[in-house]
């Protein structure tokens, strides 16, 4: 083969792979859109448990999100006065979340089709236990004998029943955690705050402009 007819031969070669991948491209971690995540990894640190709280609310998870929740687990929010709007424990979250067991009312995950939530931490604290004893037998923030690790921060929901039908949550809230006897980190307590410019100076508040997640859980 001449010279000339190898370098023509070299260019149609070139030519043809141009449309290819680069082989000498950088490797990257993240799967292609269809490639299956892999499975959660077992929350053996508080910082793991707010990863798959965020994974089980993307996608669905129901099995990941009862795995993270304590059996001692209680949610309350509050308005600007302190009084209490609501307020349930580990049961209730699982039927609220995810319908009632007996099919009588729909959860959350089965009115939106589409769920995007984020967390945007902006202190995490460690409440020791001698610090927090118990008020009274079932007081859900006390816990003389363990300490909790503690994730506050901003969350923001985006809840769509249709493609241009839903909610969006932005609120800040906190999740303490309590380390079990399996040596797995759940959450035991989640508090959520009013919403931010919605309490006023004097002794009332101003109407909520947006909905706040217990409004959210409340709907169904």
């Amino acid at each position: 083969m001449n010279a000339n007819l190898k370098n023509f031969t070299g260019i149609i070669t070139l030519l043809a792979c141009a449309g290819c991948s680069n082989p000498f491209a950088p490797s990257t971690s993240r799967p292609p859109a269809e490639t299956p995540l892999p499975p959660a990894v077992d929350a053996t640190t508080a910082a793991v448990v707010m990863a798959n709280l965020e994974r089980a609310f993307n996608e669905g998870d129901e099995v990941l999100y009862e795995s993270i929740i304590d059996d001692r687990f209680w949610f309350t929010e509050t308005d600007c006065q302190g009084d209490l709007i609501l307020a349930n424990g580990k049961e209730d979250e699982l039927d609220l979340m995810f319908g009632a067991r007996d099919g009588s009312s729909p959860g959350v995950f089965d009115i939106y089709r589409q769920i995007e939530w984020s967390f945007t931490q902006s202190r995490r604290d460690t409440e020791q236990g001698r610090d927090f004893p118990k008020a009274f037998e079932d007081d859900p923030d006390g816990h003389p004998d363990e300490d909790w690790e503690v994730f506050r921060g901003r969350v923001e929901i985006l809840l769509l029943e249709a493609e241009d039908e839903g909610f969006r949550v932005d609120q800040v809230m906190n999740f303490k955690m309590r380390q079990g006897e399996d040596g797995l980190w759940r959450v035991v307590r989640w508090i959520d705050d009013p919403l931010a410019g919605d309490c006023g100076d004097g002794a009332l508040g101003k109407p909520a402009s947006r909905l706040t997640w217990s409004a959210v859980k409340r709907l169904p």
